[in-house]
């Protein structure tokens, strides 16, 4: 597993010594919450223009605004106060330590992958990278080695307000 690769790497290194496992809000909520939001956003944003400007969009780019076009006020309200709950969760088991996650799901998909596969991926790794905009943390994506010819990232989350400190701490492990 290639993230367990980096975090061997880490400890290689001596990086790893107060390393700590810590249980986060359920994934796929987090996913849900953030897609709601994001999307509820977006479509507030440029609705008016994309509903001015049919077939501007590529299909699956048009089909994520039409779900944000769906999103109503209780639904948005609702997401939001999850969102609030699961940012105390996360603040509660993460602290002011640096969260460690792999900075995708999986490598790249090929330049040939269809639509669909592209998707797939797209959603397995929002489903790790929403955890830091749920939590309202800076995140910084690290190249730690390469498996199979193709790097492998590791996404560091830090404390609300350290984006410098999230900076320099990537450039220690580059």
């Amino acid at each position: 597993d290639a993230f367990a690769a980096a975090l061997a790497q880490l400890a290689e290194a001596g990086l790893t010594d107060d390393l700590i496992e810590v249980a986060l809000p359920d994934i796929e909520d987090l996913h849900e919450i953030f897609r709601t939001l994001q999307s509820a956003v977006a479509w507030a944003t440029h609705g008016d223009w994309i509903a001015a400007h049919p077939g501007a969009l590529s299909d699956e780019v048009a089909a994520r605004f039409a779900f944000g076009a769906t999103v109503d006020s209780e639904t948005e309200s609702f997401a939001q106060l999850a969102l609030e709950l699961a940012r105390e969760r996360i603040e509660s088991v993460v602290g002011d330590r640096v969260l460690l996650l792999p900075s995708a799901s999986s490598i790249a998909p090929s330049t040939t992958a269809d639509a669909e596969t592209i998707e797939q991926v797209r959603q397995s790794t929002l489903r790790l990278t929403c955890v830091a905009g749920i939590a309202g943390r800076p995140a910084l994506s690290v190249p730690m080695l390469t498996v199979g010819g193709a790097p492998v990232g590791l996404c560091l989350v830090g404390p609300p307000n350290t984006d410098l400190a999230l900076i320099a701490l990537g450039e220690s492990l580059a």
